[in-house]
């Protein structure tokens, strides 16, 4: 039974890297803010092709500046399946 110990251990360390890959899935998109809603805690963001992405936030997302209609901004998001991308952090650009 000892001697099983260790390989069960070096089976669980191997396997840990595999399990945390899925939730690091970020993704980048720069835009501008084409609506905006504080009460909603949304957002959604035009891109340069025209395509336009809509956001959530939670209290952990950082901003980086004030959100408005209008501003050029860049999102960190974790792409969502049902429902708008989470955004990770939001920096406004000049």
């Amino acid at each position: 039974m000892i001697d099983r110990w260790p390989a069960a251990v070096v089976l669980t360390v191997a396997a840990a890297p595999v399990l945390a890959a899925p939730t690091d899935k970020t993704q980048m998109l720069t835009g501008i803010v084409q609506s905006y809603s504080a009460s909603e805690r949304r957002f959604a963001v035009k891109d340069e092709s025209g395509r336009e992405v809509a956001f959530a936030w939670t209290k952990d997302t950082k901003f980086n500046g004030v959100v408005a209609t209008g501003a050029k901004v860049t999102v960190r998001y974790t792409p969502q399946a049902d429902g708008p991308n989470l955004a990770q952090t939001v920096g406004i650009l000049k």
